[in-house]
């Protein structure tokens, strides 16, 4: 079974289907709330199955082993008082995760779920790996156009003058867009830059 599902999911993987949306707010009491929404399309595990030679499609029992790797990796990544809902519907399966921050608790160890104030700039890193990783040069061409969405409230980012990803000797300027009362900051998963960090600067 497991040997049927990481085919499926480096299929998946593959065709793009990884939606993932991470929204960040602040409130008046120095509360920062995170709500990160990870979803694949049913339609497209069934076409990944079938593309693997699974023709009668995924059985229900499939879902529930691909939902429950991926908390087991979420609860891994985010802190302890951080609430998991598994979604599985009709259309989509992944995960609502939601929790609450201090701001005066943060350290720069928690750029990898916020972006963090340093100066007239903030600073996020939801990727840790490197170039040299097996890992990334496995996965860099599947998800050269995949991109975490990143929504921030003005609360929490008033301004944005500057956006982009850097790492020693490298910089690439990503998308930004203005929704009013927030931002939407489009982050590559795979920037062809080696341990990225992302910029925002005010």
């Amino acid at each position: 079974m497991k040997k049927i599902i990481s085919a499926l999911l480096f299929s998946l993987l593959f065709i793009g289907c990884l939606d993932y949306t991470q929204y960040v707010t602040i409130d008046n009491d120095k509360n920062i709330t995170v709500v990160a929404i990870v979803t694949m399309s049913k339609s497209l595990v069934e076409l990944a199955a079938y593309s693997e030679g699974y023709e009668e499609g995924v059985p229900d029992y499939y879902y529930d082993d691909i939902l429950r790797d991926m908390e087991s990796e979420a609860r891994s990544s985010y802190p302890r008082n951080f609430k998991f809902k598994q979604i599985n519907n009709d259309n989509e399966v992944g995960l609502y995760i939601n929790g609450i921050l201090k701001a005066e608790d943060l350290t720069e160890d928690d750029s990898l779920l916020v972006p963090i104030r340093n100066g007239n700039k903030f600073m996020f890193t939801p990727f840790n790996y490197s170039e040299d990783t097996q890992d990334y040069s496995e996965y860099a061409s599947m998800f050269s156009s995949m991109k975490v969405k990143l929504i921030v409230s003005k609360d929490y980012i008033p301004t944005i003058t500057s956006c982009y990803i850097s790492s020693y000797d490298d910089v690439k300027d990503v998308n930004v867009y203005d929704l009013k009362d927030a931002f939407l900051i489009e982050i590559p998963m795979f920037s062809g830059i080696d341990t990225p960090i992302l910029y925002i600067e005010l």
